[in-house]
């Protein structure tokens, strides 16, 4: 399919320019002046932004579908992981976060019992081979988080009762059920030697390392960050360790902010992370190891239910219905309803803003196409960084169809997002109007050769 869009402000890795992109084959053919093609599908986008598409790593759910559990019945309060109605719920909760400008997904696995999680596992890849849609594009793979958890002290809303030790023979077993789509696995560094054999036996592998609800000594994640661990999940959340005394390196948090070589994922919808911290995390990183995320979860677009349970774990709509938090904690929160497009509004507008941090004095107010690429960068590129899949890749293995994304450039996988960002003073309002997923328009165009949006 040939697609070419009309007349937007094309967000460009050397800044905003109004141009015209075609989309032949699935990757991005040609940025400029265009003649129209009779035989091209158009987009008309004056007066919108042209952007990278949004990449979440890391979401447990959306629209009623959680991966670990499958379909959710709000008549019932229970789930459904029946073929049929598993591969429903993955479906519409695909096409609900391309509806936010998601283009590509690290969907995560939270802990469960060991054959549920082959269950799924063998669904999931069931699915991949019997079907070629854009959902199986968006589908990076799967994200293990709370398997090989340790510490109950550091769970958050996982269930401690069924973490289990690293252990190379049953992540061969996941990953057999899984036929090959695990790619991403959080390993915590305190359990030792079991845990440095898993990640050099994933990191040889080309599968993402990640590190997240532990209570490791810094010492003990930098071992796991030499083995190969490269991300770190949702930082100041879980929660991972931290220490202001200089034994054993400090702990989790201090070590990841010193490292060079690892990602840190921040859940951007306010509630998680301060947003000062937010900006102070940001400085310390650089804008290029840091990726913004979701973990989003099933309730994110189901109305009207507030209480829930997930895992064994009690969860409840807090306060204004904008946040989840554990039942019976009322300070800890359970995931989120978060969505991309939100995500990067919020950072588009932090950017824009002057305020103090927490531990740096000011964060300068940005001009609003500084604070467009940073939050592009945070929502798109970094996140491609992160997967190993910002360059095109020569290799032709289905896992690497998605290489090659992250920014608009020719010869990129054609990804992208045609929003509508409304500015008023230092503040902007973002509506994705458009979601095109490897050349596919996914969301937004119904069907017609010409379409505008409005």
């Amino acid at each position: 399919m040939r697609i070419q869009i009309h007349g937007g402000h094309v967000l460009l890795p050397g800044g905003i320019k109004k141009a015209d992109v075609e989309i032949d084959s699935g990757r991005i053919a040609s940025i400029g002046k265009l003649k129209k093609d009779r035989e091209a599908v158009h987009l008309e986008a004056a007066g919108k932004y042209v952007l990278p598409g949004f990449i979440d790593l890391h979401a447990n759910g959306i629209a009623g579908f959680d991966l670990t559990n499958g379909e959710f019945n709000p008549s019932t309060g229970k789930f459904s992981r029946k073929f049929e109605f598993y591969v429903r719920g993955f479906e519409r909760a695909l096409t609900a976060f391309a509806a936010k400008g998601t283009t590509l997904l690290g969907f995560t696995v939270l802990e469960a019992p060991i054959e549920q999680l082959k269950k799924i596992f063998r669904l999931i890849a069931r699915y991949r081979e019997e079907h070629e849609c854009f959902q199986n594009d968006m589908f990076f793979g799967i994200y293990i988080e709370g398997t090989f958890m340790k510490e109950e002290a550091y769970r958050g809303a996982h269930n401690p009762k069924y973490f289990q030790p690293p252990s190379v023979r049953l992540f061969r077993e996941l990953q057999r059920a899984a036929g090959g789509n695990i790619r991403i696995v959080n390993v915590v560094p305190e359990w030792g030697t079991p845990a440095m054999k898993l990640i050099r036996y994933l990191s040889g592998r080309g599968i993402v390392c990640a590190a997240g609800h532990s209570g490791a000594t810094g010492e003990q994640y930098l071992a796991a960050i030499d083995k190969g661990s490269t991300l770190a999940i949702h930082v100041m959340n879980g929660p991972s360790s931290s220490s202001a005394k200089p034994f054993h390196g400090g702990g989790v948090l201090e070590t990841l902010l010193r490292s060079d070589r690892v990602y840190a994922e921040i859940i951007a919808d306010g509630f998680h992370v301060d947003k000062h911290y937010v900006m102070d995390i940001i400085k310390r990183k650089g804008i290029d190891k840091c990726v913004v995320v979701t973990d989003s979860m099933f309730v994110s677009g189901i109305k009207r239910l507030t209480d829930f349970q997930v895992s064994g774990i009690k969860g409840r709509m807090g306060k204004g219905g904008k946040y989840l938090q554990i039942a019976d904690r009322g300070d800890a929160l359970f995931g989120s309803l978060l969505t991309m497009d939100k995500a990067f509004e919020n950072v588009l507008n932090w950017c824009m803003m002057s305020m103090p941090g927490i531990w740096n004095r000011q964060h300068r107010a940005l001009t609003f196409e500084e604070a467009l690429r940073n939050a592009s960068q945070l929502c798109s590129a970094s996140a491609a960084k992160a997967l190993g899949v910002f360059e095109p890749s020569t290799r032709s293995l289905d896992h690497n169809l998605c290489s090659g994304t992250g920014d608009i450039t020719i010869g990129k996988r054609a990804d992208l997002v045609i929003a509508g960002i409304q500015r008023r003073r230092n503040q902007a309002k973002v509506t994705v109007h458009g979601t095109i997923v490897n050349g596919h328009a996914v969301h937004g165009n119904r069907g017609e050769r010409t379409h505008r949006f409005q």
